[in-house]
């Protein structure tokens, strides 16, 4: 259960400073924009991906 909390954790701190970074910065270079969107799908796919692993834990622990 908290290798599950660690890796969802450690995924929003990757995002809120990206978030906090494209905030900060008003005149982007195109490749930073590119960055922090590339960074802000990764972590998205990420947080549904290990939020369905979870749900699939959760579910084999109550039924088996």
């Amino acid at each position: 259960m908290r290798k599950w909390l660690f890796v969802i954790g450690l995924v929003l701190v990757v995002y809120m400073f990206s978030m906090v970074s494209s905030k900060k910065a008003k005149a982007k270079l195109p490749f930073q924009q590119r960055f922090n969107e590339a960074i802000s799908v990764l972590v998205w796919a990420l947080t549904i991906f290990y939020v369905i692993f979870f749900l699939y834990y959760l579910y084999t622990m109550i039924l088996k």
